[in-house]
């Protein structure tokens, strides 16, 4: 019985070593890129974003449509869409998400929009009082803005 000579085992060895290095440094390598694509793509809609600027212009509640409409502008230099609405009505904080223009009508730079928040009896009873309005667009929710008004809701 004859076993496997020493040099033999070296090369073999050493052979093993550089496989099994060549599939850890292309999995390595695709694992960074895809990574740091991921990095690039969110610093660069942080930057975009950083252009979105929103403006509440009027908000009006009417209990006779149960609708509260919120008037907006773009302030910014970038369009907006998908946006979300957070009220604070008589002290309670009432949500409607993804409302107005969309992806493919977005708000563009200086443009105004009417968002409508379907505010039934229950949430805008006549004589309730809007207190909180909050816009944040789905794309760039950091372009958010928030307002103290004072609305009563009209019967």
């Amino acid at each position: 019985m004859k076993g496997l000579s020493p040099l033999m085992a070296t090369v073999m060895l050493i052979a093993f070593t550089l496989a099994v290095a060549a599939l850890v440094g292309s999995w390595f390598t695709s694992l960074t890129k895809t990574e740091t694509d991921v990095i690039e793509s969110g610093a660069k809609e942080q930057i975009n974003c950083s252009a979105g600027l929103l403006d509440i212009v009027e908000v009006v509640c009417k209990n006779s449509t149960e609708q509260l409409k919120i008037a907006i502008q773009n302030m910014g230099t970038i369009g907006l869409y998908d946006f979300s609405i957070v009220a604070k009505i008589n002290n309670t904080f009432y949500t409607n998400s993804t409302v107005g223009p969309n992806s493919t009508t977005q708000l563009k730079p200086g443009q105004q929009y009417v968002l409508v928040y379907a505010c039934n009896s229950t949430y805008c009873p006549g004589g309730a009082e809007v207190r909180t309005i909050r816009v944040s667009p789905g794309n760039c929710p950091q372009a958010w803005a928030e307002q103290d008004v004072k609305v009563t809701c009209a019967p």
